[in-house]
């Protein structure tokens, strides 16, 4: 995959943070699978992370598509409450920044100026103490299990609070009338691949 992630966070919720580590880690490798087809293309631990029930929207033995993507994907994470089995996290989604290189080599965008408000509810280990050190860098994507015996409870792709939504789309980067205002348009020249952020730590130099 081509494209980035970029995150934001609401005010006293730290990025780098347990909790929050691991929601990047889910959302990330999510829409990676998704776009892929394959769970094959999320990150180490993902696979043990999400029970079997949960995956069907990407749960493929086959290899990753070839289809390519370049752009940033802007990430919010906007509300974690602490629960009694670990964290429920309400995320904000905007991939109108996003985009697919077509067979005729043109660039097409996968969203539009709507952003999506999601939900995820994550369970803790029993056992916490293991932490990594450090979460965040410059590479796109971590190279070992940051999940670290996290598992997902449930992912709702739409958020059941209404009011997520006009919240989340004030929480992105650009304006609604400066995102494109309908999915699959054709361009001669993609949107800008940002910077992955906070990104991932070269882990071998940890």
């Amino acid at each position: 995959m081509g494209y980035n992630y970029r995150w934001s966070a609401d005010p006293g919720i730290d990025l780098s943070s347990r909790q929050a580590t691991v929601v990047r880690a889910y959302m990330e490798s999510y829409y990676l699978a998704i776009n892929s087809s394959a769970l094959s293309a999320t990150y180490p631990g993902f696979a043990e992370a999400v029970p079997q029930k949960k995956r069907a929207d990407f749960d493929n033995p086959i290899d990753p598509t070839d289809r390519r993507y370049v752009g940033t994907q802007f990430q919010h994470l906007m509300w974690m409450t602490p629960t009694e089995h670990g964290w429920f996290a309400t995320v904000c989604t905007g991939d109108y920044s996003v985009m697919e290189v077509g067979e005729d080599g043109k660039f097409y965008n996968v969203g539009s100026k709507y952003v999506n408000a999601e939900t995820v509810d994550l369970i803790a280990p029993n056992d916490q103490s293991a932490t990594s050190a450090e979460s965040s860098g410059s590479e796109r994507a971590p190279t070992i299990d940051v999940f670290g015996g996290w598992t997902l409870a449930d992912h709702a792709k739409g958020a059941r609070d209404q009011n997520a939504y006009t919240e989340c789309d004030s929480r992105m980067p650009d304006a609604r009338d400066a995102r494109p205002q309908k999915s699959n348009l054709p361009h001669d020249t993609p949107y800008p691949t940002l910077a992955p952020y906070p990104g991932w730590p070269r882990y071998d130099e940890n």
